[in-house]
């Protein structure tokens, strides 16, 4: 059998974030980190200016991105009855918290450190 870069995309796994007292489940594509990944969110916490507005915008708008690529579900919801996923796109996602966000791309990151990978 063979195997396809569509095939290798198309696996999933699933990191628990912790927020307040809530915990959030978020499944995502491991196969979708790659070193361009990386490079994108290290330039992010690379910003040394964060007095500039621009800079900080473009980092996030970085940020949201890479997790629009990485995320397909999660169990963050719009409505009250949790009935309806928040939309993983990037226009919707600056309305949700910046420590979230960095917070679910950081759980990401270390969910297929090197080291876990091994175990």
């Amino acid at each position: 059998m063979s195997l396809t870069l569509a095939k290798i995309a198309s696996n999933t796994a699933t990191v628990e974030v912790q927020w307040g007292e809530d915990t959030v489940h978020v499944t995502y594509y491991p196969a979708r980190v790659t070193e361009k990944t990386i490079q994108e969110l290290q330039s992010m916490g690379a910003m040394k200016d964060t007095t500039n507005s621009e800079t900080v915008v473009a980092g996030y708008t970085t940020l949201n991105n890479v997790l629009v690529q990485l995320v397909k579900s999660w169990d963050v919801f719009e409505d009250a009855e949790e009935t309806v996923m928040f939309p993983l796109t990037p226009e919707r996602l600056p309305e949700l918290p910046m420590m979230f966000r960095v917070q679910v791309a950081t759980k990401i990151m270390g969910d297929i450190r090197p080291e876990a990978m091994a175990s």
